[in-house]
């Protein structure tokens, strides 16, 4: 018998590659949402360094300049965090729609493979049910040479 050979190969390697496109895509989109978490942890770092040192200042003499500098340091530092946020959310929604993709097409890729285990397991089943047959035959044929070599001995005493 010939062996197994899988028609819809091909299609079943295109989905594979397909879906580790998408991992690769999901996987950037993930990188950026990281990316920007940290700059906002980068930014409530600095701002609580800040804060400290403004502290530090306040136990001085005071300085109005120094005082707006800060001021206008920590506006700058929310702005950036809500611009920030905004971005994040920005992102997480891409990234949600890239886990989608990579998850519909998983499902592509494993319905071509669930075919093919169905494919594969039909070939087994005839092949042993062919394998059977030669057997089940080879059986007869002996039965029957045994059959009649006894038939012809019977005839010669």
């Amino acid at each position: 018998m010939k062996k197994f050979q899988y028609r819809l190969e091909p299609i079943l390697r295109l989905k594979a590659h397909r879906e580790k496109e998408k991992q690769k895509v999901h996987a950037a989109a993930v990188k950026k949402i990281v990316d920007q978490e940290n700059s906002l942890a980068a930014i409530d770092r600095d701002r609580r360094a800040n804060q400290n040192d403004l502290k530090n200042f306040l136990t001085g003499p005071l300085s109005l300049f120094r005082l707006s500098t800060y001021s206008r340091y920590f506006l700058k530092l929310k702005k950036d965090e809500l611009t920030g946020n905004e971005l994040l959310k920005v992102f997480k929604k891409n990234a949600e729609e890239k886990r989608l993709k990579l998850v519909e097409a998983t499902r592509q890729r494993k319905i071509y493979e669930k075919l093919k285990e169905r494919r594969h397991e039909e070939y087994i089943r005839d092949y042993e049910l062919v394998s059977q047959k030669e057997n089940d035959e080879i059986a007869s044929q002996s039965w029957q040479h045994k059959k009649s070599s006894c038939d012809t001995q019977e005839l010669h005493v």
